[in-house]
Formats: C-alpha cells, sequence, structure tokens
C-alpha cells in the first residue's frame, strides 16, 4: 500500500535549507561555543542537523536547558530556545549567574521560529539590554518521511484554538511559501478555518484544516499500527522510543520511523489486527533463506554471505523488533478495550444508544481511569450527540471533578472554550442544587459555569451525514486489503480530511460547489481558488496541512488515497498529535 512516490517533489531539499539557516546563525557566533538547547527542541534540531555537523560549526558542548546552568568551559554560550516565558526566565538567571562569574562571556540567543517583540522586551526587563546578542531561527517544514512534513510547533493548537493566539500562522505561511518557491504554484487551493484563512499562499492542489474542523478523529483510539505506536509509546519529530523489553536490552532505544525501512513501510499502515500475521510470515521467509544456506556450495555461501547474509540478519533484528512491540501493545491494552471500541465506534455511527456510552463513561469514572482516557470519551460522547443535557452534563462533569481533583474545573471550561464539550442552556433551577448539601460550594459553581455553556451543539451528526463521514453498515470493508480510508477505525468513521481530499480529486480541475456546499456544515470558512480556465496544470501532487496537529491515522487514510486515486499526497502539519496530547494540551496543571 506504498504510495505513489514518482511524482514532484524531493521534500529533501527542506532539511537542507533548513540545516543551512541553522548553520548561518551559528557562524554568526564564530569561533568555539557550546550550545544550549529547549528540550522541546532537540528533536527537531535532531532531524535537521547531526552532532557531526554542529561541531563542524565551532560547537564543542551541548546542554539540555534546566535550572542550573552548565558549567562554563568556552568564550561563548549559544541558546536555542522557543519563544516561552519559563524558558526565557530560566535563561535569564543563568545569564546573570553566569556573568556574576564570568563577565568576558559572550551569549547569543536564537529564538526559535521567530524573534517576537515581547521576547525583546522581556529581556530588558531583566536588565540584559546590551549583554547578549540576539537571532531567529526559523526552520522549514522537517520531513519526517517522503510525504509528511512538521513544523514541530506542538503547543499551536493550545495557542490558536484555545488561547486565540494565532501568531503561528505565520511561521506555517512563511513555510507553504517556500514550497511554492521550490515547487512552483499551486493553481487549486482550498482552505477551511481561522488558521486555514490566514495561510493561504498564492501556491496542483493545496488543503489547508484547522482541527477544529474533526475533533472526533484524534479522539478515537488509533487501530493502524503507527498510530498505536504513537499511542502506546509516543512519536516525537519521527522518532519513537522503545523501552528496554521491546528492544531486548535493558536500557530503551531510541528508533526512527521512516519509509527506509522497508519492513516498517509495509507496516505502518495496516490496520493493527493484521500486522502480526504479516510479520511472521515474513520471519519465515528470512529463516527458509537462511536454512537454505546450510545446503549451498563454498562459491554459493562466499556470494551469500557478500550480498545477502548482512541483510537478511538486518531483516530479522527488524521483525523481531516489531513484533515485540505488538506484543508489549498488545499486553497493554486494558481489559475492556472491546468494549471501549463497542461505545467509541458506537457512538459515532449511531449503532448504540447514548445511554450505554454514558454507563460505560460512568463505569471508567469510577474505576478511575487515567484522565485523558476518561475526557477523551465525555467530549467524543458531547460532540456526538451534539451537546449534552444539563442533567447529563452534571452528572458527568461532578464524577469527573470526583475522581479528578476539583482543579479540572479549568480544565472543563477550556475543553468547552473548544467546542469539545456542549451542552443545552442551562438555570440554576434546572441543576437541582441542593444549597444545604455539603456539595453546595463546588456544585454552586458547575452550576454557575453550566449556564455559560455554548447552546446545543454544532451539529456534527448533520455535518457527519452531509460530508458522508459514516460508510454504508451494510458495506463490507476490508482491514486486510483496504480500498476505503475508513478502514482505520474498522469501517465506523471517515476523519474529515481524507473525505474531503478524496472527494476533490476524484474530480480533475476546480473544486464542485457540492463540495464547497458540504463544507458549510463544518466550523469555520471555506476559501477556494482556482487557476483561470486554460491554465496548464501540473503532475498530480496535492499538499495537504492540517493547522493544529495531524494524527497518523489521518496520515495512514489519505496514504491510501494516494493509492486509490494515483495521486501523491504529501502532509504537512504543526506538529503530529494523538488523542492523548490533544486533551492533555489543555488540561489545567
Amino acid at each position: 500500500m506504498s504510495p505513489p512516490q514518482s511524482l514532484g517533489l524531493d521534500v529533501e531539499i527542506l532539511r537542507r535549507l533548513s540545516s543551512d539557516r541553522l548553520v548561518r546563525v551559528l557562524e554568526d557566533a564564530p569561533g568555539a561555543k557550546d550550545l544550549i538547547i529547549d528540550g522541546d527542541l532537540m528533536k527537531m534540531l535532531d532531524r535537521i542537523a547531526g552532532a557531526t555537523l554542529l561541531r563542524s560549526h565551532g560547537v564543542d558542548k551541548m546542554y539540555r536547558l534546566e535550572r542550573v546552568p552548565p558549567p562554563v568551559q568556552s568564550s561563548q554560550r549559544v541558546y536555542l530556545v522557543r519563544p516561552s516565558l519559563l524558558q526565557l526566565k530560566i535563561l535569564a538567571d543563568h545569564v546573570h549567574s553566569d556573568h556574576a562569574a564570568h563577565p568576558d562571556l559572550h551569549v547569543h540567543v536564537v529564538v526559535v521560529p521567530r524573534l517576537v517583540s515581547w521576547v525583546t522586551g522581556l529581556l530588558e526587563e531583566e536588565g540584559l539590554y546590551g549583554a547578549l546578542t540576539l537571532h531567529e531561527f526559523c526552520p522549514d517544514f522537517i520531513p519526517l518521511d517522503d510525504d509528511l512534513l512538521s513544523l514541530e510547533m506542538t503547543s499551536f493548537f493550545r495557542d490558536a484554538f484555545l488561547e486565540g493566539d494565532f501568531s503561528g500562522c505565520v511561521d506555517v505561511a512563511r513555510a507553504i511559501n517556500t514550497l511554492q518557491g521550490l515547487f512552483g504554484q499551486i493553481p487549486y487551493v482550498l482552505a477551511h478555518g481561522r488558521a486555514a484563512k490566514a495561510v493561504m499562499p498564492e501556491i496542483s492542489h493545496l488543503f489547508i484544516f484547522d482541527r477544529d474542523a474533526d475533533y472526533v478523529t484524534p479522539l478515537l483510539t488509533q487501530l493502524t499500527y503507527e498510530g498505536a505506536l504513537d499511542d502506546h509509546f509516543g512519536i516525537n519529530a519521527g522518532v519513537v522510543e522503545f523501552p528496554g523489553e521491546v528492544v531486548g536490552q535493558d536500557a530503551p532505544r531510541k528508533v526512527p520511523l521512516n519509509s527506509k525501512d522497508t519492513i516498517y513501510d509495509n507496516i505502518r499502515n495496516k490496520h493493527f489486527a493484521s500486522v502480526s500475521s504479516y510479520l511472521i510470515t515474513k520471519a519465515k521467509e528470512v529463516n527458509a533463506k537462511k536454512e537454505q544456506a546450510q545446503n549451498m556450495t563454498a562459491s554459493q555461501m562466499k556470494d551469500f554471505v557478500a550480498n545477502e547474509l548482512r541483510t537478511l540478519q538486518s531483516c530479522h533484528a527488524t521483525l523481531a523488533l516489531h513484533l515485540r512491540a505488538c506484543e508489549s501493545i498488545t499486553k497493554s491494552v486494558k481489559q475492556d478495550f472491546e468494549t471501549q471500541l463497542t461505545t467509541e465506534h458506537g457512538l459515532v455511527t449511531g449503532a448504540s444508544n447514548a445511554g450505554q456510552a454514558r454507563k460505560f463513561l460512568k463505569n471508567c469514572l469510577a474505576r478511575m481511569q487515567p484522565l485523558t482516557d476518561n475526557l477523551r470519551l465525555f467530549c467524543l460522547y458531547s460532540l456526538t450527540q451534539d451537546g449534552l443535557s444539563p442533567k447529563d452534563y452534571k452528572q458527568l462533569a461532578s464524577q469527573m471533578l470526583a475522581a479528578h481533583g476539583h482543579k479540572h474545573l479549568i480544565t472543563l471550561n477550556n475543553l468547552r472554550q473548544l467546542n469539545l464539550l456542549c451542552a443545552t442552556e442551562s438555570s440554576a433551577s434546572s441543576t437541582g442544587v441542593n444549597r444545604d448539601s455539603s456539595g453546595t460550594n463546588i456544585q454552586g459553581r458547575l452550576a454557575q459555569v453550566t449556564s455559560l455553556l455554548p447552546k446545543k451543539g454544532q451539529g456534527w451528526r448533520a455535518a457527519a451525514k452531509r460530508l458522508r463521514l459514516i460508510p454504508d453498515p451494510d458495506k463490507t470493508i476490508d482491514l486486510h486489503n483496504p480500498s476505503d480510508p475508513s478502514y482505520v477505525f474498522n469501517g465506523a468513521y471517515t476523519p474529515v480530511m481524507a473525505k474531503v481530499v478524496g472527494e476533490a480529486l476524484s474530480v480533475r480541475g476546480a473544486f464542485t460547489q457540492t463540495l464547497l456546499d458540504s463544507l458549510k456544515v463544518l466550523p469555520g470558512t471555506t476559501i477556494s481558488r482556482a487557476a483561470p480556465p486554460g491554465s496548464p496544470v501540473g503532475p498530480h501532487v496535492a499538499l495537504v496541512v492540517m493547522m493544529g496537529g495531524v494524527t497518523y491515522t489521518e496520515v495512514a487514510a489519505l496514504r491510501l488515497l494516494a493509492v486509490t486515486s494515483g495521486t501523491r499526497i504529501i502532509v504537512a502539519s504543526t506538529s503530529t498529535i494523538n488523542g492523548d496530547q490533544l486533551v492533555s494540551g489543555v488540561v489545567h496543571k
């Protein structure tokens, strides 16, 4: 199920561009230097420049930015940081401390991805004006694979959709314009959402979506192999850190995940249910080839050792690694995993009633399941019911706070602001608060907040019907050899971006009015642009951008679409994301 790779773009150019930009920044501090790196930027830096490149441009020692400054061992120190208040305060403390003992120390601060005015103001308030030199480093999309690009802006979703800070759109727009400068203008553009509108460039097809156009996809349990790896181990900047029991050693090991590993490339988008059998079959083939060597002549054995043995040994090790990863995932799933899936899929398809889902959610809360798991199910329940009744919301929210702490009243408020939770209008009387009860204070506050909830939801059920996101229940979805993107959720649901992109690519040329009208049921506005009639159309290459994080499930669905449509599809996003990250990003700490 490998997507077309012969069309269009060499995305490795983007890595080289970012690497060259970083080198120019380092050369602004000529000579030997120590590099202190914001922890959230380390994976991105690994993708752009290795230790050899950094050392060739004067970097002597590298440290993670922590509260205690590292020892001063060079006359120059370069900080690579995000525009984060906490990180900049730590940096300021470092500089004050180091200058007291080493007044001749030269300090350079490189802000990623952009030097904004408040950073300069903060450093001036700290009394550091003139005591350091400021730079900015603007990386382009970083290739995590041949068809997956990321800016690694992990806080974009919270900043934009919760806090209302869309300044990060500038960096996305600049990155898209870099693609346009490298690969030519994109004649057909479809953008949906506030953030998408802000980055639409003059750049064959470009699709831009806001994350809030489809919350259901990240809330559902991921069922592809790559999605399962992300849910269970975490994939950061295209690298997974497997624990010791998976890699067969005492210490954990970081493993890059990309299409250069042919075995991984063949299983990454498979439904998890079919991965183990595939790996076992391949392992038997490798063992059979090794056994054939026992009957070889000396000449044949020499040729085998020279040309095949190392490949077979590497293949065997990779197969064993992924078999152990599958085993680890299978062992770690909850006992009620099947009930969880049935509940999730029943909510989106309407196959089960809301009462069953509510009962399961209450049971999860009573059993003190992890906070992110319970919040995901709560949000999915709310979205698929087009909002909750005041009674339902009060009961579930009260139980959520009792299970996880009343500080999460703020978390619930954040989720409501994002429309991940919603309820009908309420009054104090409808909440049934007993002011003489021992829970008066918390119930009273809950009643007040409930009364401020958005009115009955955003009509997810109508949107799902209009966009035909729920496949026909009578249609058989082959999970082992799929042809429909809904295979990623057992045929229960098709991710919005895969559905829209598939509809658009099915008609060569401009977007149909039917498609544009169907997008009106989603939150946000739609902008489309088509090339003038008679304009030349480039190769069938589509760029799909998700503002606020893309899931590996969506990437798998789009990779299948690339195969079935004969189009090379490149996915780009502010970062990769999963359901836990989506929810935990707005949890009150």
